[in-house]
């Protein structure tokens, strides 16, 4: 019986969590083409780049859809249980509350694990390679299209001009065409009354083929720029027609080395940013240990100046009033000199030692960030389980709003969490688990609100309640007005 109703609960779940998981992936990976539509449009990527690229992002936000689903899709299953009056019915039958969680619970366990290991190993490839390609895709120049009467300038060394440009047949009319190239400082201006473009087989190369027109060359061996130009070697040619062939292959698309930015923390699986970490806080005890020695050093001098007697000390005091001014000032001097000296050593070694500390903090974060994805996915669903066994509410309506304010609460005390740690103001642990922090209790006050059905987040209660003070404070101010 209890084997049945284990698998009831499963079917009861997994089709909202599969429906809320790909809604989370759309409404992520809508988001991420939002931000980046304007980068893209005019670059001439084909279907495959795009459709690359999206696949990278799909698999980069499934550690963030996956929380934000459970959430959502157990606020809906305990709903619709609860709308239809399956819980009562359970309860009826002697089940509780947490015996209906448990294979939910083993569910989310197994979740959990998928998180981490898409936060361990795959999102770090996913992201690496999306933004490779997205620096590729942007910094990839616009296609050759010519527009009439604009200079087209993208190909290197070439500014290209047409006043009409037929798009269907390719053929060109009044074209002017400026190559310039500084290293041999020579240019050269090409004006033809019409011509044709088209591109070779391999697109990396222009091919124009121009009509009546006439070319003229200038090199200039002198670096002198007051030198006449028409004294400067040069010569015209006039045309019939002639084919000119330009290098393109500028304009492809470039793919970056993953190598290039496969170093960085967030890449990093565990074992590796343990190694970082371990790597970091050696380097970080020697700055401290380099610190320590030098204040203690000053210190010890300070403390031996300090332990000498009045009658000791007083001597040394008036015998720089004993020393010829000249000589008064060089000690006094020199004595400036190495206090300056002392300031700057410490400023300098104090900053390096900040800036070791927060590469520290960030690695750790990063650390941290591992496991903090997949205990939200335990967390978010004791919130989101009791819950919807409280509101009762299934479908897309209610569950839908309260799993949006709850998980832009959590974002938002993530986010916080994060630059708190990276910023050195809390410990990087707990800055990455200050969201698990604040949501545990609320998920364990929740469950126990459902399971015992107990008044403890009584809304009606509160309402009244602030409604009361509402009254108090409106009425404090009517009387005002009347006196």
């Amino acid at each position: 019986m209890l084997k049945k109703l284990d698998w009831f609960i499963i079917k009861s779940y997994i089709i909202p969590f599969i429906i809320t998981f790909f809604i989370a992936e759309f409404v992520l990976i809508l988001q991420f083409i939002f931000i980046y539509l304007d980068d893209f449009v005019g670059k001439g990527v084909g279907v495959n780049l795009y459709s690359e690229l999206i696949f990278y992002a799909f698999l980069e936000v499934v550690p963030m859809a996956l929380p934000l689903a459970i959430l959502l899709s157990s606020i809906m299953a305990m709903g619709n249980m609860g709308e239809k009056n399956e819980l009562t019915a359970m309860k009826a039958a002697g089940v509780s509350l947490l015996r209906v969680m448990r294979p939910l619970f083993f569910i989310m366990l197994i979740l959990a694990g998928v998180s981490f290991y898409f936060s361990n190993y795959v999102w770090g490839k996913a992201y690496l390679k999306k933004k490779i390609l997205i620096t590729d895709m942007t910094n990839k120049k616009p296609t050759l299209v010519l527009k009439e009467g604009v200079f087209f300038n993208d190909i290197e060394n070439y500014s290209i001009r047409a006043t009409k440009v037929d798009k269907e047949s390719s053929m060109l009319s009044d074209v002017l065409i400026f190559q310039h190239v500084p290293t041999y400082k020579y240019r050269k201006v090409i004006r033809a009354e019409g011509g044709e473009m088209k591109k070779s087989d391999d697109g990396k190369y222009l091919i124009l083929t121009l009509f009546n027109g006439e070319i003229n060359e200038v090199i200039n061996p002198s670096s002198n720029p007051m030198e006449e130009k028409s004294k400067l070697p040069h010569q015209k040619i006039k045309f019939g027609k002639t084919t000119q062939q330009i290098d393109i292959s500028s304009l492809s698309l470039s793919r970056t080395s993953e190598e290039d930015y496969a170093s960085q923390p967030s890449l990093l699986p565990v074992i590796e940013l343990t190694k970082v970490v371990d790597s970091l806080q050696q380097s970080y005890d020697t700055i401290k240990r380099t610190l320590l020695g030098y204040y203690n050093n000053t210190h010890v001098v300070n403390k031996e100046i300090h332990s000498f007697d009045m009658d000791t000390i007083t001597p040394a005091y008036f015998y720089l009033d004993s020393l010829i001014p000249q000589e008064r000032k060089s000690i006094l001097a020199n004595a400036k000199n190495r206090l300056e000296n002392s300031i700057n050593y410490l400023e300098n070694r104090s900053s390096d030692f900040v800036s070791r500390a927060k590469a520290k903090a960030k690695v750790e974060t990063e650390w941290h960030r591992k496991f903090t994805l997949s205990f939200a996915c335990i967390v978010l669903f004791f919130v989101g389980a009791p819950l919807g066994a409280i509101v009762k509410k299934g479908g897309l309506g209610i569950p839908i709003a309260i799993a949006i304010a709850l998980f832009i609460i959590y974002y938002i005390i993530s986010i916080t969490g994060q630059r708190l740690g990276t910023g050195l103001v809390l410990p990087p642990y707990i800055g990455m688990w200050l969201s698990s922090i604040v949501l545990l209790p609320l998920g364990a006050i929740l469950t126990y609100q459902a399971a015992t059905e107990s008044k403890i987040l009584d809304f009606e209660l509160y309402g009244k309640f602030f409604k009361g003070i509402f009254k108090k404070i409106f009425s404090v101010f009517k009387k005002k007005k009347t006196i």
